[in-house]
């Protein structure tokens, strides 16, 4: 479409690592992929996207997923944030902050 405000991403279940909390939930859930929305203001790049998992559902709390999906991790925070970062490299953030978290 036009709107070039939201995109999404997906963190394939193949490239997360197995042995990891995230990785053993997806397997477990049979959840071939994370999907997310990621929401792009005007401000961007001077300010940090916002994002939300849109499925699978974890619970509140786990893997940086509070409610209804929002991500909350300090890399997207207005401290956390760098202008330098892009999409891509959210992406690659993300996924290591997920993988990382319980």
């Amino acid at each position: 479409g036009r709107d070039l405000t939201t995109w999404t991403l997906r963190i394939l279940t193949s490239g997360v690592d197995p042995g990891c909390a995230l990785g053993k939930e997806l397997r477990r859930v049979g959840a071939s992929e994370v999907v997310l929305e990621v929401w792009v203001g005007p401000e961007f790049p001077s300010c940090p996207p916002r994002l939300r998992v849109l499925r699978p559902n974890f619970q509140k709390g786990s893997f940086y997923v509070h409610s209804h999906g929002a991500l909350c991790m300090e890399a997207l925070t207005q401290q956390g944030w760098s202008a330098a970062m892009s999409l891509p490299q959210v992406g690659v953030q993300v996924k290591t902050m997920m993988a990382s978290g319980k």
